[in-house]
């Protein structure tokens, strides 16, 4: 058993991506609580090394190595989801070699039921890591809205499936980012006490002064083109006002399959392309609004980039937004796919300068207050440190 605070406590952990479990790898090992870290993500990748846990970094990215060369070459859809599959499976099973000398084992959903059992067994502690809602309820998310706009579904690979649900029933707790992924678990029969929130850090981008240049409501949108972030609900807002008063900026690349495909872009609209650093920066200044209309995502990383710019924010209550924001405050909090909803708050803005000048200072005053990495890291030692079988 574990005690309280016990910084003795050795954790192997494994994440096929890089993202935030670099992050976490290097908390866990500043807090002298890292046995290994088992990672997928591919060592040819220019940012693959992490020197400050030198020995203890373990790579299991031979297949993930495969499955980016075959996305590059645009591999059936088919073949990318099996080589996925395995590439978290291949994980799994190196893991299994670190077990004897941790006492805790986290690892990321799809990535650990062989050693997940096998660390029961040795009456170690385990944890899954949820990025994202229940698996089943993201599917049921997803599989609506490709009826609903009758677009191709393609059903989640069935072992991937299968094994994350498995891992969510095998191990002790689960690890989530938000509210919202806590309600999906919940709601699929969940106790509780099983479930570990840490939402995620976040960092404020370099903000500097420039003049906004255009005299309408600046909307910006920023992420993928892709039916999981229900852009084209934005643009139908966007579409239900006065066109010589608002404008859209989307940033982000476009998917295969995108959402918007039947929808006439209006010329307000406008497609930026993908932007990184001072450009991207460039863009939130310009803007007055940031919109986020996702159907489902654990916790948006964007939204406090938003916020560190003095944006309010206008997303849905399937984005982790009740972790940054107060709905009436910093922005507004709406439901999925509603347009109109979208558009009545753009609406309000637009028509009551006052309020809008008054959100953007509590969303700059918020985003001084949210927590950064540092924070995260130790709410994430100490959530871990604190279990107890």
């Amino acid at each position: 058993m574990l005690g309280l605070m016990d910084r003795n406590t050795k954790v192997l952990y494994t994440a096929p991506n890089r993202g935030h479990h670099y992050r976490y790898a290097l908390a866990l090992n500043k807090a002298h609580m890292l046995s290994a870290f088992v990672s997928g993500f591919s060592r040819f990748r220019p940012n693959a090394p992490l020197p400050e846990i030198e020995n203890k970094l373990i790579r299991a990215d031979y297949i993930q190595t495969i499955y980016l060369a075959g996305l590059k070459a645009r591999m059936p859809q088919v073949v990318s989801a099996e080589l996925a599959y395995l590439a978290k499976k291949e994980q799994d099973y190196r893991c299994a070699a670190y077990i004897d000398p941790s006492d805790v084992f986290l690892f990321y959903n799809g990535s650990g039921l062989n050693s997940c059992r096998i660390a029961n067994k040795k009456n170690k502690i385990t944890i899954v890591e949820a990025v994202n809602s229940h698996v089943l309820v993201q599917e049921q998310i997803l599989h609506e809205e490709h009826l609903n706009l009758n677009a191709p579904w393609t059903k989640f690979h069935a072992r991937e499936k299968k094994r994350r649900i498995a891992e969510y029933e095998e191990a002790d707790f689960i690890l989530l980012p938000s509210d919202f992924v806590k309600k999906s678990f919940i709601e699929c029969g969940f106790p509780e006490s099983k479930l570990l929130k840490v939402p995620f850090g976040f960092e404020s981008m370099k903000v500097s002064e420039s003049a906004k240049i255009s005299t309408k409501l600046v909307v910006v949108y920023v992420g993928s083109i892709s039916i999981r972030k229900g852009l084209r609900y934005l643009i139908e807002a966007i579409k239900l006002l006065d066109p010589s008063k608002i404008e859209l900026k989307i940033v982000g690349p476009q998917t295969e399959i995108s959402g918007i495909e039947d929808l006439v872009i209006p010329a307000n609209v406008v497609f930026e392309g993908v932007l990184k650093g001072d450009e991207l920066a460039h863009a939130y200044q310009q803007a007055d609004v940031f919109c986020l209309p996702s159907l489902e995502e654990g916790m948006a990383l964007v939204l406090g980039e938003a916020l560190s710019f003095g944006l309010p924010i206008i997303t849905t209550t399937n984005s982790g937004a009740d972790e940054l924001l107060t709905n009436g405050e910093e922005g507004y909090i709406v439901p999925i796919r509603s347009s109109e909803a979208i558009a009545e708050k753009l609406d309000q803005m637009m028509k009551n300068p006052a309020l809008l000048h008054e959100m953007k200072q509590k969303a700059l005053r918020k985003s001084k207050t949210l927590n950064g990495w540092k924070e995260n890291a130790l709410l994430l030692t100490n959530t871990i440190a604190g279990l107890h079988k």
